[in-house]
């Protein structure tokens, strides 16, 4: 019999893997859909697997804000896949985890450790080194993906003010409504692409909706009730590091020796920002973000 710690653990590495997965997927599918429509088509996906949660009245403005904030986060996270690689897109990304102490201390006067400090210097010092991979140095598109890892901070900060008054599915359910409406606007002028879609198309778009969106969100809920946030925080900071996997070997991406050397520092930084230094065991509880 396996026991439910571990496979709960076990879960949260699959989940962790999806999350990996869906930036190769993403910059794949944007080469032939528009990141517009790409979202509108993948949020509808999760709202409509969605559609049996309802939600309390209570529930729909913190929803409505949670779903404006992890619109914004996607958006500019496909937009810059259109001009960056899949790997640099996923650490870069991880750094909303170093961000949200930071703006917590800034925005709500909340006590940071210096290490949070220290993170974020080692953090920048390793986006520097991963500035010096390819030929164009810093794109645009790791411009946008750094506006993902700041909207993602605000979305982890209101989830924490938020969640506590709320069911966890349905603040997961409600937001993807205004998800899909902000993306189908945005895409009306795209609108007449729907049609000449291809297979491979609709099939990434199901599999973001479905599995990486509100397959994962159900399945997170359930792991996390049986393993604890710090352990669960161990295992999210594996995310990039399977992007960058799934970017090699499907993509053929290489951040180079620099690259590396700074995704290994921001990596590093993700650790240390949610270590417990003095003595104490473990990880800080961090929070997650939207995939």
């Amino acid at each position: 019999m396996v026991r439910p710690a571990a496979l709960a653990i076990l879960t949260l590495v699959i989940i962790t893997l999806i999350w990996g997965s869906t930036f190769v997927i993403v910059k794949e599918t944007v080469e032939s859909v528009p990141p517009s429509l790409l979202l509108a088509l993948r949020f509808s996906v999760a709202a409509l697997l969605f559609g049996w949660v309802r939600p309390s009245r209570a529930a729909l403005l913190p929803g409505l804000v949670l779903g404006m904030l992890s619109f914004a986060g996607f958006a500019t996270q496909t937009l810059g896949l259109v001009s960056t690689t899949a790997s640099k897109a996923a650490f870069i990304t991880g750094l909303s985890v170093i961000l949200t102490p930071l703006f917590s201390a800034l925005w709500f006067q909340h006590s940071v450790p210096a290490r949070a400090y220290g993170a974020a210097a080692v953090a920048l010092l390793g986006l520097g080194l991963m500035s010096l991979t390819g030929p164009v140095g810093v794109s645009s598109g790791d411009l946008w993906v750094l506006g993902t890892a700041v909207f993602y901070a605000f979305y982890v900060l209101y989830l924490g003010e938020v969640a506590p008054k709320h069911g966890a599915l349905e603040l997961s359910a409600v937001q993807f409504w205004p998800m899909a409406l902000l993306a189908w606007l945005w895409a009306i002028p795209q609108l007449g692409q729907v049609g000449g879609l291809s297979v491979a198309s609709v099939s990434s778009i199901v599999y973001l909706g479905a599995i990486a969106a509100a397959l994962v969100s159900v399945l997170q809920v359930r792991a996390q009730r049986v393993v604890s946030a710090h352990v669960a925080a161990l295992i999210f900071v594996l995310e990039p590091v399977f992007a960058a996997l799934f970017a090699y070997a499907l993509l053929g991406e290489s951040l180079g020796v620099w690259g590396w050397v700074g995704a290994g520092l921001v990596g590093a930084a993700m650790l240390l920002s949610e270590l417990r230094l003095g003595g104490k065991k473990g990880l800080e509880a961090a929070p997650t973000t939207p995939h």
